[in-house]
């Protein structure tokens, strides 16, 4: 038997519609891919600290092997040590500065211009974490870092000129409370598997995939149940008089002898 026309319209509308749910998800979802974050993101000016630089991976279709963090030019850094992370090596790129500058009996001509981290690879879905010490940090300022992350696939993210997602750590007057040191495995930390170091994030975390494909089935259902009821209302009861499919089917044409 054919098809009511009603349903056929109501199907090819349900889908476009749950199609056009899933685009906008998407979309949206793009900026998440990638994302390096420092925790503490502030910290008094002066002295010497050690920071958990973290490389999330949020694509759900490759790896990441490849983190560079660029120095800004304007507060120079003399002073960079990455702890050892399993897997992955770290090379600290200097550049001279100019004009040098005297620190007590040290004349300073260089200073951090970069670092590079490759490795892994951190899976979709998972982040690696690395403390790097930075020091003597300015007396205030904000250290705004040009990032690249590199996937295995070959593509490439990348945050310069300040852009919105670049890693920064604020530094003095504007930094508040600074929170609790990435050195020690305490006061809101944890030790994870591997015997790392994890310090907890307090601030807002991009949504992972599973979140948004989550959120891409619920808005389907919405949308199918939102047009099932829709659909439902218009429907109206079949018969020979009001359906012409009926009422030229062949059990209506019988005639009963009696």
């Amino acid at each position: 038997m054919a098809h009511h026309p009603n349903i056929r319209r109501f199907l090819t509308v349900l889908l476009a519609s749950v199609l056009a749910t899933a685009t906008g998800l998407l979309v949206t979802a793009a900026p998440a891919g990638a994302r390096v974050s420092i925790v503490p993101g502030a910290a008094k000016g002066g002295g010497t600290e050690t920071f958990a630089f973290r490389l999330a991976n949020e694509r759900p279709d490759t790896s990441s092997d490849r983190l560079e963090l660029v120095f800004p030019q304007d507060l120079p850094i003399a002073f960079v040590e990455v702890a050892p992370a399993r897997g992955w090596t770290a090379t600290v790129v200097p550049r001279p500065l100019e004009p040098p500058v005297q620190v007590g009996d040290q004349t300073v001509s260089e200073v951090a211009g970069s670092i590079v981290l490759t490795g892994g690879p951190v899976g979709p879905g998972q982040f690696e974490q690395f403390l790097i010490t930075l020091g003597p940090l300015p007396a205030d300022g904000r250290l705004v870092f040009e990032a690249s992350q590199g996937f295995t696939n070959g593509a490439v993210e990348r945050w310069a000129n300040a852009a919105p997602g670049s890693p920064a750590i604020t530094i003095g007057a504007g930094a508040g409370a600074p929170a609790p040191s990435a050195r020690a495995n305490q006061g809101g930390s944890a030790s994870d598997p591997m015997g790392q170091t994890v310090v907890e994030d307090t601030g807002d975390a991009p949504p992972t995939v599973a979140v948004l494909w989550g959120a891409l089935i619920l808005a389907a259902l919405t949308v199918a149940l939102v047009g099932l009821r829709a659909h439902l209302r218009r429907i109206r009861p079949r018969s020979p008089e009001t359906d012409p499919e009926i009422a030229e089917s062949p059990e209506s044409s019988k005639v009963v002898s009696t």
